[in-house]
This record gives C-alpha cells, structure tokens and sequence, in this order.
C-alpha cells in the first residue's frame, strides 16, 4: 500500500485531477465535486472505470476498492464517500 494517506480530500483531489485528464475542457475549472459525474462531466462507465484504476495507482490499492461503488454515486463528493465508508479509510 502506498504510503500516501486516503482521507477525504486526497480521494476527492486525485479524483478531480482525473477527470480533469479524461476531459480536458474542465483542466481550468473549479470543479467542486458536486458536478453529476454523467450529466456535467460527461463521464461513462468506461471513464468510471478509469477513475478506479487512476485511484487504485495512486494509492496502491489494487483490487481493495469494489468496483460498483463507481457505478452509482452521481457526483464525485458522492463516490469520495462511497469510497471512504466502503473501505473504511481514515476519514
């Protein structure tokens, strides 16, 4: 496991940059996390999926976090707390 920890703000901040590199056209917005994944950021399942895997990388949690909690949440805010109550990370 990395040794970078998984609170909150650093889910939410690899997985704003994330999106920022699927879409391109967000790099210079303030994204808040309350933006709906689909319907604002234009993300599918396949680019759900590639969030799993950006923050999987970055944390060394390959095959820890379930992938069908990507597939619900409708805002990032909302998948950060999917995340941290599903895996019981440090809050």
């Amino acid at each position: 496991m990395s040794d970078r920890r998984m609170s909150r703000t650093a889910v939410r901040a690899v997985l704003v940059d994330a999106v920022r590199e699927l879409k391109p056209e967000f790099a210079e917005l303030a994204l808040t996390g309350d933006e709906h994944l689909s319907a604002e950021l234009g993300l599918d399942s396949v680019a759900r999926v590639e969030l799993l895997v950006v923050l999987e990388e970055e944390f060394g949690i390959e095959d820890e976090v379930d992938p069908r909690i990507f597939m619900t949440p409708a805002t990032i805010n909302a998948l950060v707390e999917q995340i941290v109550v599903t895996e019981d990370v440090c809050p």
